[in-house]
């Protein structure tokens, strides 16, 4: 039986990061311009921090979420929306996120958009009738517990994998590359943390019609963390 129950699931992350090409402008009023653009769409912030080189919203109810945009050279700037131990779905945030982009489309206007890469990370928790570590260790990759003694004999609190997927492009899609960490929740010894990364790094121009294609990546590593990596962690041949 596996100690690890998969209805229990929880995501406790969502995050899109999107580097831009050129300059996003820091002329008068373009802040506000943006904040009334997220208005009309619905997205209201409490809290705002400025900065020379960029600026951070941050909003509390009805679900956490943060959106900075900063400056990270003369010719490149970063787009990055998270939202940390959300209160609604993974639906939802993508279209917060959809609104967010379309905002940003609409106060920085251009025919056309070169992102450099897109990245998205989601983080899901789940429920272990056992300590989660040991598990890992002992279940899934059969190590002896006495292993540890040679550390000097010292208790091992936790601890987990972390795995690197280089870029690599499947049947119809763009080249991704994936890093996942599989490890025991430190302040909750009997879960599971499970982190799924996703980035495509190969350049692509939007056209100022266009979005930027956020909730289909974001439903693409839903997928992958809730298949692939589930059969991953309990192993199991899909």
């Amino acid at each position: 039986m596996i100690p690890i129950n998969r209805e229990s699931k929880t995501s406790v992350h969502f995050g899109m990061n999107f580097l831009i090409a050129g300059t996003w402008g820091h002329e008068k009023g373009a802040l506000l311009n943006f904040q009334k653009g997220l208005l009309d769409a619905g997205l209201e912030f409490s809290q705002t921090g400025t900065r020379p080189t960029g600026f951070t919203l941050v909003r509390s109810e009805p679900s956490p979420l943060q959106i900075t945009l900063e400056t990270t050279n003369p010719q490149i700037h970063t787009l990055q929306i998270i939202s940390g131990n959300p209160q609604y779905d993974l639906e939802m945030f993508g279209r917060d996120v959809e609104a967010v982009t379309g905002a940003y489309q609409k106060t920085w206007p251009m025919p056309q958009y070169q992102i450099l890469n897109t990245s998205g990370c989601i983080r899901h928790l789940y429920s272990a009738k056992v300590h989660a570590f040991q598990y890992l260790w002992e279940q899934r990759l059969g190590q002896a517990p006495q292993d540890f003694q040679m550390l000097g004999n010292r208790p091992v609190a936790g601890g987990g994998l972390r795995l690197l997927i280089p870029p690599h492009q499947q049947a119809g899609g763009e080249p991704t590359s994936i890093e996942i960490r599989i490890e025991s929740f430190m302040r909750e010894t009997q879960k599971l943390f499970v982190e799924t990364v996703f980035t495509w790094p190969r350049p692509r121009v939007v056209v100022e019609q266009a979005g930027f294609e956020s909730l289909a990546r974001l439903n693409e590593i839903e997928s992958f963390a809730a298949n692939e990596i589930w059969n991953f962690i309990v192993r199991q041949t899909p």
